[in-house]
């Protein structure tokens, strides 16, 4: 059994960060870092390793509820999971979803800066082509008698 301490002050045994994180961090930085990102302050105390418990199963209660949520929106429609990588949340409206696509695709895609990011961007853009139905063969116009008489009768 080793202890972790936190800012130097603040100690916590390797068995009890197991019996309520369910895993002990690699080293005293990740402990620390677990509790600046749940907004944490260490005390020494089991209460906090219970308080970095509950947030952490909040953290991912909210996500898996977003997954679930993401999930039964791409059933409603087919472009919800490309708007979710961008983290837009589709709404299943076509109209609304692709102009909130759009906008988000366009203020990302600026911002990247390396290679990667930007291939991964110009992939979303193709995919988002073939997903809100730009790569469908454009529908036939209704043949109006003047078309007809353009056409086939001069």
């Amino acid at each position: 059994m080793s202890n972790f301490t936190v800012n130097g002050v603040y100690s916590y045994n390797s068995a009890n960060i197991y019996s309520y994180l369910g895993r002990v961090p690699t080293n005293e930085t990740k402990l620390k870092e677990a509790f600046r990102d749940f907004n944490i302050t260490p005390t020494g105390k089991v209460d906090d390793l219970k308080k970095l418990e509950s947030r952490m199963y909040e953290e991912y209660s909210t996500q898996v509820q977003q997954q679930i949520e993401n999930q039964n929106s791409q059933q409603v429609c087919p472009w919800a999971a490309l708007c979710a990588q961008i983290g837009v949340r589709a709404i299943g409206d076509y109209e609304k979803d692709y102009a909130a696509f759009n906008n988000a695709i366009q203020l990302l895609s600026q911002s990247a800066t390396d290679g990667q990011a930007m291939a991964f961007f110009a992939g979303i853009k193709s995919e988002a082509q073939h997903v809100f139905g730009f790569n469908k063969p454009a529908q036939q116009q209704q043949v109006t008698f003047d078309m007809y008489k353009a056409q086939f009768l001069s």
